[in-house]
């Protein structure tokens, strides 16, 4: 068995493009045409997949806590000092974290949705 893909779920489609393709920096690949509206994005060997769900089909997460303990992506980021920098810069809630003993630096932030990312330094 390998890992494939993850999906969240996401209002506005748009808004969510410029946080996880300009933002972040994730590769937008093709999709098919699935009957709703979407994006897909390279990480690594996986993908993320954004889901436009119907209108009365809750989008991203509701939890106003802001920890790890939640359903949350995890990314290894390069250009970790730039992309924490910008992420501020844009005016995005980011939640530093400390490292497990030993481990690399890490942060959380929360997509345009209230997604949970996990973004640790993999410089």
């Amino acid at each position: 068995m390998r890992y494939l893909h993850s999906g969240v779920t996401v209002r506005d489609l748009e808004r969510s493009k410029r946080f996880y393709g300009d933002l972040l920096g994730l590769k937008e690949i093709d999709r098919p045409d699935l009957g709703f509206p979407g994006a897909w994005y390279a990480i690594g060997d996986t993908q993320l997949h954004l889901m436009v769900p119907p209108p009365d089909r809750p989008a991203g997460d509701a939890d106003p806590q802001f920890t790890g303990r939640v359903r949350h992506l995890a990314l290894g980021a390069l250009g970790w000092d730039t992309l924490v920098r910008r992420l501020r810069t844009e005016g995005v809630p980011v939640r530093d974290s400390a490292p497990s003993p030993g481990g690399p630096r890490r942060v959380f932030v929360k997509d345009p949705d209230g997604n949970v990312v996990e973004l640790v330094d993999a410089d």
